[in-house]
């Protein structure tokens, strides 16, 4: 019998169904299988729930449950697949811009990549990966943010700062990170593959000029569908920092 890479070993239908979609999206082939069963025990990585892991080689096991945490069961499974136990780098790439590219990328492999249409749920995605590397790891997180845009820089090191040690960041030069016909992701792995300069305190503070305003008023136009239109005086404030993208969408979440 061929060994598999990765087995699904669980009765349960929901957490069969949520793990095989996360499976396909990532274009993994897997096996579905008894807890017990030949081909489970012989597949490199296993997936399966915590009652069902006893006798199961804890070495080979990435436990999910009802609630799935896609990413974590994502990074958790990467890494074994990768035979990654004790990484020596672990870097988020941000490309900033009217959408956001996000890679996670550890030590040079890449193991997720995301995209977000704003700079808050940018910040969010890498802290709930940057969550699920602490839990496993004692390795610092670095996060690497490109500086194409200065305006969308600012907006994601406004959202990050407050929750992360200023030390993990770096900004990135995006000279020949973005190629023609790449994605917002490739440019993010680009970025989490190059070495920046610390973080000073003027970074999220810039000169503001009329094609900002213009940029933030067609941002906000694209995320809304074309649905909501904004003052130049709103604009400035949230270029100013005096008021946040999400208040001026009227998101509260």
């Amino acid at each position: 019998m061929t060994r598999g890479e990765v087995a699904i070993a669980t009765r349960n239908p929901k957490t069969l169904y949520l793990v095989m979609e996360v499976l396909k999206g990532l274009d993994l082939d897997f096996v579905i299988c008894e807890p017990n069963g030949a081909e489970c025990l012989i597949a490199k990585v296993i997936i399966t729930t915590s009652n069902e892991a006893k006798g199961l080689d804890p070495e080979r096991v990435v436990i999910v449950e009802d609630d799935l945490n896609e990413d974590s069961m994502v990074i958790a499974l990467m890494l074994h697949l990768l035979d990654i136990k004790e990484p020596t780098s672990i870097v988020v790439g941000v490309d900033p811009g009217l959408r956001f590219g996000l890679a996670l990328v550890i030590d040079d492999n890449v193991i997720l990549t995301k995209i977000s249409t704003s700079p808050a749920k940018a910040a969010r995605f890498t802290l709930r990966w940057l969550t699920a590397v602490n839990n496993s790891f004692s390795q610092e997180p670095v996060i690497r943010v490109g500086t194409g845009s200065s305006m969308f820089a600012a907006f994601f090191l406004r959202e990050i700062t407050p929750h992360v040690d200023s030390t993990l960041l770096e900004l990135v030069n995006e000279e020949n990170t973005t190629k023609v016909g790449e994605s917002d992701k490739s440019s993010a792995i680009r970025i989490a593959l190059r070495k920046g300069r610390p973080l000073k305190e003027s970074d999220d503070i810039f000169e503001i000029r009329e094609s900002h305003v213009q940029s933030l008023k067609h941002l906000v136009l694209d995320i809304t569908n074309g649905n909501r239109r904004i003052s130049t005086a709103d604009a400035q404030a949230v270029l100013l920092g005096d008021k946040t993208l999400e208040w001026l969408l009227g998101i509260t979440d």
